[in-house]
């Protein structure tokens, strides 16, 4: 393993570039997290110049000497017994009443000038180096018990104190569903190497987050959120997302993370949890931006109204940014973005505006939750050009400075075989009208996580496409398994469907070992969710199972409450997760006009799951959805499909996207004309060989028919 540096805020680029120098000479292994964050003491923060993590030695704090020599023993041991002050309060790192290791400090010389120190005062001793002497400085430090570096990981990377695991006091059983998830939620506690680097690296300008749905991205936004405002709490720092949802999530983790390093709560007057809209009763990005030119922030009914639900967000965000000149005043010193994939473009110029220099944004996106877009739009597309047509915003990463564009390549939310089967159902590989949708820049497959396994990744081709091993974690394989992990289950009626799932959760529950909230309910057809749920609550208060509506029968922003199971409509549950999701009613999501959207719905209700997903239908429609799915499990979770062409990507957007109210009503009436002619051809009424309009139709289908049964 070599040398890893997590770049935070650094204060002496002089001294740090020439420690990370002398250590890559020596070959010294590890994590190096420059500007480190321990917890306050007597409510002052502290930062440690670099800090060098590593199985071989442990711990190692480097101070940078400062110009007065004198203060060099002080500022040791201040920061000794700071580091052991912070240390001790894991039990996991503790033997005793002692640290089960010691922590290491060095004072680093940037002159040159370590040996004119002396290494002892008052019966104490020190490490002084410089340049000449670091690497032997290193090789006389004490042995490290590497089986101590996953809990040292954990506590320096404070994960588990923003998202505490649950105790699970209740698990009693070996091979429960609730000792299971209790080992995952311990193996996701650390960080990755890329997860590190999104979370504490601050480069001068903006940078970019990517990632699938799972890969952690809104946890380490608010890990970053935290951290910026305790490097600098005099900061306006805007945190802004498009679910409401988040919002209590993000408050949390925060709250969590800054009593870690401040012992107190975050200034939420500097600090600023924001929804990308708000309300008249909420601050939102638009709306605070909004007063801010004196403007009264629309409501999203006159939204609705004037640009449709779907472009309602956009439209005003369209007028906000017209009344936004460049004498406008920016106000926040930093901007994190969530959920940047569901952002319009204007969104983005409107963040731009209100950064001060040098425009510290951080977006987060979510790779293909929209499985029609092709990826992120170029930055210039999102932030826009300069008078002289120059890109505002580029994302360079220069050589030794922090990065700019970091890719989330593993989903630790989703096994391989959930988000295999996700994108099969998404992207209609197994439909037997074919493909509903697909990205066209093909290379995006290698960026979330696939492999070919045979074929041409070209257009017009088959292939055949497989999760890499590296993309997902080894405790699914470990502790779960494909047939344990998904189950599609098809009902004749809604009655019948609803009472398996009842009793399924009160299984979960009182046999199985998980609490009410690892249990979440999702209803795919937002419009009739309401009435489902009520519906299908009865059946829950049967087993005396207390259940809500997230954002119906709670306010807006809860999601999850003690000892009462979630229930949710699509919308809700997007940006949440648990480890077992019951999607019933899935049958919406089978066919139907707007097939692009309806596939989409699918594919975000399979990807909240975090271990066991179970897929619920009813009738014949629910058969399409079961048929589909067993055709995936059967080629053992492969994607084997014919890549269309771009005139047949284009001709499926045409076909199964979005339509206007107008197409809506027509293809409506043509189904119900449709109907009334069937329904006269049954009684006798019609002789179809008097329609030829009816025999064209029939000739057509079957045409078609042909063309799609020899693609296969």
């Amino acid at each position: 393993m070599e040398l890893d540096i997590v770049r935070g805020i650094v204060r002496n680029r002089q001294a740090t570039d020439l420690l990370i120098e002398d250590l890559n000479e020596s070959n010294i292994n590890g994590t190096l997290f420059l500007g480190y964050l321990l917890k306050a003491a007597d409510s002052k923060v502290i930062t440690v110049d670099a800090m060098l993590v590593s199985e071989q030695f442990g711990l190692i704090a480097f101070i940078f000497a400062t110009h007065d020599k004198e203060e060099v023993y002080d500022q040791y041991d201040q920061m000794f017994f700071q580091l052991e002050s912070t240390l001790m309060q894991y039990n996991s790192l503790r033997r005793g009443r002692r640290l089960a290791f010691e922590p290491n400090v060095i004072t680093f010389f940037p002159l040159k000038d370590a040996t004119e120190i002396p290494s002892s005062r008052d019966g104490n001793e020190y490490l002084f180096a410089d340049s000449t002497n670091i690497k032997d400085v290193i090789d006389r430090l004490d042995g490290f018990d590497s089986n101590l570096y996953a809990r040292l990981q954990e506590a320096l990377q404070k994960v588990s104190t923003m998202k505490p695991k649950k105790e699970r006091e209740n698990v009693t059983k070996e091979n429960s569903l609730g000792h299971k998830i209790k080992i995952i939620e311990k193996e996701i506690a650390n960080l990755d190497q890329w997860q590190k680097k999104a979370a504490f690296e601050v480069p001068e300008g903006p940078q970019r987050v990517r990632g699938l749905a799972g890969s952690g991205k809104t946890v380490v936004l608010a890990l970053k959120a935290a951290y910026l405002h305790a490097q600098h709490p005099e900061w306006e720092i805007a945190v802004t997302f498009y679910t409401r949802a988040l919002g209590q999530q993000f408050r949390n983790m925060i709250r969590n993370f800054s009593f870690e390093y401040l012992g107190h709560e975050p200034n939420f007057k500097k600090l600023h949890i924001l929804h990308a809209w708000g309300t008249a009763n909420e601050e939102g990005v638009y709306s605070v931006t909004s007063r801010t030119l004196n403007m009264v922030p629309v409501t999203f009914n006159a939204a609705k109204t004037k640009y449709g639900r779907e472009g309602s967000f956009e439209g005003i965000c369209n007028e906000l940014l017209q009344s936004m000149n460049d004498t406008y005043t920016p106000y926040y010193d930093a901007v994190l973005i969530d959920e940047a994939q569901d952002m319009p473009k204007s969104f983005f110029k409107i963040c731009y505006r209100i950064t001060k220099d040098p425009k510290r944004i951080v977006f987060a996106y979510d790779e293909l939750q929209n499985l029609t877009n092709d990826g992120m739009p170029e930055v210039k597309e999102l932030f826009g050009v300069d008078k002289q047509g120059a890109p505002l915003v580029t994302l360079d990463s220069a050589e030794n400075s922090a990065q700019q564009d970091i890719v989330l390549p593993i989903c630790y939310r989703n096994s391989r075989w959930t988000l295999t089967l996700a994108h099969a159902l998404g992207f209609g590989i197994y439909r037997t009208g074919g493909l509903v949708q697909l990205f066209k820049d093909l290379k995006l497959w290698d960026d979330i996580g696939y492999r070919k396994v045979s074929g041409l990744l070209e257009y017009g081709k088959e292939v055949s496409l497989k999760r890499k091993d590296e993309s997902s974690p080894s405790y699914f394989d470990e502790l779960v398994g494909a047939s344990e992990a998904i189950e599609v289950k098809s009902f004749s009626n809604v009655q019948e469907q609803y009472y398996w799932v009842a009793q399924q959760i009160e299984n979960d529950i009182q046999n199985e070992e998980l609490d009410y909230d690892d249990i979440l309910v999702i209803f795919p057809d937002a419009y009739y969710s309401r009435s489902e749920y009520m519906d299908f609550r009865k059946y829950l208060l049967a087993k005396n199972i207390e259940s809500l509506l997230a954002g119906v029968t709670t306010d807006r922003d809860t999601f999850r409450v003690d000892d009462i199971v979630t229930c949710a409509n699509i919308f809700r549950a997007k940006g949440n997760e648990a480890p077992k999701v019951y999607i019933v009613n899935s049958e919406h999501c089978a066919t139907g006009t707007e097939m692009i959207k309806l596939r989409n719905t699918l594919f975000t209700a399979i990807t909240r799951s975090r271990a066991w997903v179970k897929i619920c239908g009813v009738g014949n429609n629910m058969k399409i959805i079961e048929s589909e799915v067993n055709k995936c499990i059967h080629r053992d979770y492969k994607l084997v499909f014919k890549i269309p062409t771009l005139e047949e990507l284009e001709r499926m957007q045409l076909i199964h996207g979005d339509r206007s109210e107008e197409e809506k009503k027509i293809i409506n009436q043509a189904a119900l004309n449709l109907s009334e002619i069937i329904e006269l051809v049954e009684k006798g009424i019609v002789d179809p060989s008097t329609v030829p309009e009816l025999e064209a139709l029939i000739n057509t289908l079957k045409s078609r028919k042909d063309i799609e049964e020899d693609s296969e």
